[in-house]
């Protein structure tokens, strides 16, 4: 009989899962179990990945540019490559057929002083997380990305669930958060976890057969999280997951009748309804594009001048004095801090210090 692959272990265990009936007893087998899939799991994905980058010729391998980037996310002829036409100085190929879009074709939009990259890349197809058509190498792209626009043809609002399914396949977290757990590896001990009282669906012992079966021997793991599932635990465990935020958005919006507008957002509530062809909703876009990516605008201002309001220094939100002090380039030692005008102070002018948090619109000036 012939080697078993990956995925015939992985059916098995799936098979193994259905047949055994959960209760306490066997909760801990089962919870091994699924870590057990999810780690083979990750090894084909890995296999595929490194596949995709290997043979990433043609436009794959776009170095990332500005303050963050964006990558537009759809099946075939939903139109990607319209959409980035607007959006940025991009000329990409336009045809009515599928995969017009070979490669990754890249543009930039400015948007209150930030400088956006978005990536149009080839349309995805059912299967792709496996490898079918330019799955691997388009997956790829979209895991180094910021945030991801999933563009869905009007008169298929489901595309939506069908593209977050294969994101999900290749552990692309769209809209989801990180979860906090932090594994410190020691040279003896066994597994420790701290902070069980946070596993919902799971217990102390089932964890520590999960941490086994992923391959950890001697660790302190620190759950900093209300409550955590099984899931959320073996995806912190494995650390490729990437976390990333999304907008969805209907195209050819100009072509929707009221009332069938009415029936998508139902489905899709939070869904901006845009048309390349008018520019309908284009702006909208572009706004939630920037409040998505949690930019914020820092403007400097040099010691007895005004503050420069024609070039915004952007940064993620969160930024505190000493990240600004860095990204410029200034050398701040625990006794400097910077004077602040804005809404992150209680009045104009106050003398922060280096870890203050700073918020958008603030105006920095350095002692």
């Amino acid at each position: 009989m012939g080697k078993k692959t990956t995925k015939n272990r992985i059916s098995e265990i799936r098979y193994e899962i259905k047949t055994t009936p959960y209760h306490k007893g066997t909760e801990h087998h089962i919870g091994r179990l699924r870590a057990r899939i999810a780690r083979l799991k990750d090894q084909l994905l890995r296999e595929r990945l490194q596949g995709g980058r290997r043979g990433s010729g043609g436009g794959y391998a776009v170095p990332k540019s500005g303050d963050a980037t964006v990558v537009l996310v759809g099946f075939p002829s939903v139109g990607k490559s319209t959409l980035l036409n607007v959006l940025t100085n991009a000329q990409s190929k336009i045809g009515s057929y599928p995969f017009t879009t070979l490669g990754v074709i890249p543009g930039m939009t400015k948007y209150q002083g930030a400088e956006i990259q978005i990536l149009d890349v080839p349309g995805l197809i059912l299967g792709a997380a496996k490898g079918k058509g330019r799955g691997r190498e388009v997956l790829s792209v979209v895991r180094t990305a910021d945030l991801i626009i999933l563009l869905v043809d009007h008169k298929d609002s489901n595309q939506q669930k069908a593209i977050l399914s294969e994101l999900e396949s290749a552990a692309i977290r769209v809209d989801k958060k990180k979860p906090a757990v932090i594994i410190n590896k020691k040279i003896r001990g066994g597994i420790l976890i701290k902070n069980s009282r946070a596993m919902k669906d799971f217990n102390e012992q089932t964890a520590i057969g999960i941490g086994e079966e992923l391959g950890l021997k001697n660790a302190e793991i620190l759950i900093r999280e209300k409550n955590i599932t099984q899931k959320e635990f073996i995806d912190a465990l494995l650390n490729n997951r990437v976390y990333i935020p999304s907008i969805t958005t209907i195209g050819k919006s100009d072509l929707i009748q009221s009332n069938e507008v009415e029936m998508i957002k139902k489905k899709l509530p939070h869904a901006i309804f845009i048309s390349s062809i008018t520019g309908k909703g284009i702006n909208n876009l572009k706004k939630e594009i920037f409040k998505k990516l949690a930019l914020i605008r820092i403007f400097l201002k040099p010691k007895s001048r005004k503050p420069d309001f024609s070039e915004p220094l952007i940064v993620k939100r969160g930024v505190i004095v000493a990240d600004v002090a860095e990204k410029i380039g200034r050398v701040l030692d625990d006794e400097k801090g910077a004077y602040i005008w804005g809404k992150s102070v209680k009045y104009p002018g106050q003398l922060v210090g280096m870890n203050h948090v700073l918020k958008d619109k603030d105006i920095v000036s350095f002692k």
